[in-house]
């Protein structure tokens, strides 16, 4: 193994410790914790063994592998911003249905 290998490795690693950790101290929600472990176990297993990148590349038809795994994290990401997105319209609309709550309330209080 070459040291950019072990440096990915370990990076990788750290990377999952991180997510693990924050999900312990309830930090960020296991939802979101989900797409972060897989992305770390993905960077894990594509650190540590470069032949699988190289076939990953090859198969999606990217002829340098860094490329294809930096298309991969780049999908991840607009996953995770998609997901998230989601969320905030969601608690938009929460947010909507309990102001119009409130001022129901106060106009009724004030009657």
């Amino acid at each position: 193994m070459s040291l950019v290998q072990y440096v990915a490795g370990s990076a990788s690693i750290l990377f999952l410790f991180v997510v693990l950790y924050s999900v312990y101290k309830k930090k960020i929600q296991e939802a979101y914790a989900l797409i972060w472990i897989f992305t770390g176990l993905i960077m894990i297993v594509f650190s540590l063994s470069p032949y699988l990148l190289h076939c990953f590349s090859r198969l999606v038809g990217i002829k340098t592998p860094a490329f294809a795994l930096l298309s991969f994290l780049l999908m991840g990401i607009l996953f995770l911003l998609f997901q998230v997105t989601v969320v905030i319209s969601r608690q938009n609309e929460k947010i909507n249905q309990l102001m119009q709550e409130v001022a129901i309330l106060n106009e009724m209080k004030k009657k």
